[in-house]
């Protein structure tokens, strides 16, 4: 055999040798593309391997008692037409007029150590008024850059803010209105003086006695009860200031001469807001002390047992006007049964 056979034999041996494995190479890998392409045809839903979205995490529940100044705490306030010194010790604000508030905070503290006192300010921002004005409501307003002033100071002191509404002839839910965005502040609060409300435009503020009935009262108790939910924010308290007896019982509860509010026992009971009535009624002669403690006795503890639609009474006291005699003191305050949640100081 020549040379040139050999070389070409081997040579095609060769070939034959790379080709022979690369031809099996080829047949296994179409082999294994085909099972795993059936096995993922084959295979159960269970068994293939699918994205899962991550789970979103969960929303906070809203709790309107969190940071709800009551039950826990006792609220004790200064109240005041903001400038006007004759109707109460926060008419200015001062370091020395909270250094007061404070000091007179800390002695109902002293007394009853389980309900810590929060200190704030009751002030007056709708005003009545004997004239109608321009707008024929028999109110008007305090200046919003006052406001906002009483806003900040409370807010950088850790006071509660209660807006005082005196609503004259204006309808009452839209008097509220005006002031809703500061109602989404968490710590301001309502206040409301019936003495000065005329829903039925029959009579004028400082002129006539005024009697409302709890269907002028209701809408605006609804309307504070939603706000918690609304904002976002701890539940709200609702101050009704009571000056003269309510009309259940008599004869005709709704003779402004007789009763105030003529059927308390319809104000509604929403445990989304916490209602406290508040007497509001003014001493300085001799007696007036005992007067008060029946007053707050009929008002409050008598009215809170028979209609159980609210569940905390207020007192206010005036400093100047009732120390002529003799000042009613915070021990026989919290000697009231049920001791009032809600104390506020007037001049």
């Amino acid at each position: 055999m020549s040379a040139h056979h050999t070389r070409r034999d081997r040579g095609q041996g060769t070939i034959a040798l790379v080709a022979v494995p690369l031809a099996l190479g080829l047949v296994l890998v179409v082999a294994l593309a085909r099972y795993v392409t059936q096995t993922s045809e084959h295979r159960t839903p269970e068994a293939r391997a699918t994205p899962t979205a991550a789970p979103e995490p969960a929303r906070p529940v809203f709790d309107p008692d969190a940071g709800a100044p009551l039950p826990t705490n006792r609220v004790v306030a200064f109240s005041a037409v903001p400038g006007a010194a004759v109707t109460g010790p926060a008419y200015q604000l001062s370091d020395a007029m909270l250094t007061r508030l404070r000091d007179q905070a800390a002695q109902y503290q002293a007394l009853d150590p389980a309900h810590p006192v929060v200190a704030g300010i009751d002030l007056v921002v709708s005003v009545p008024d004997r004239y109608p004005g321009d707008d024929g409501s028999y109110r008007h307003h305090v200046d919003k850059a006052t406001i906002d002033r009483y806003v900040e100071f409370c807010k950088r002191n850790g006071l509660v803010l209660f807006l005082d509404l005196n609503f004259g002839w204006t309808d009452p839910l839209t008097e509220l209105n005006i002031f809703s965005h500061y109602l989404r502040l968490p710590f301001v609060h309502v206040a409301i003086d019936p003495e000065w409300m005329f829903p039925r435009r029959d009579g004028v503020p400082g002129v006539n006695l005024s009697n409302v009935r709890a269907a002028d009262l209701n809408p605006l108790i609804d309307a504070v009860a939603d706000l918690p939910e609304r904002y976002q924010v701890p539940r709200k308290m609702f101050l009704i200031h009571q000056y003269r007896p309510d009309g259940d019982g008599l004869a005709d509860p709704y003779d402004p001469a007789e009763a105030l509010i003529a059927d308390k026992r319809n104000l509604r009971d929403d445990s989304r807001v916490d209602v406290i009535v508040h007497v509001d009624s003014v001493g300085g002669w001799p007696g007036d002390i005992e007067v008060k403690i029946r007053q707050y006795s009929a008002w409050v503890a008598q009215s809170m047992q028979r209609h159980g639609n609210f569940r905390y009474g207020g007192l206010k006291i005036f400093y100047q006007q009732e120390s002529k005699h003799k000042l009613m003191t915070p021990r026989q305050v919290m000697a009231l049964r049920p001791p009032p949640m809600v104390i506020t100081y007037g001049n």
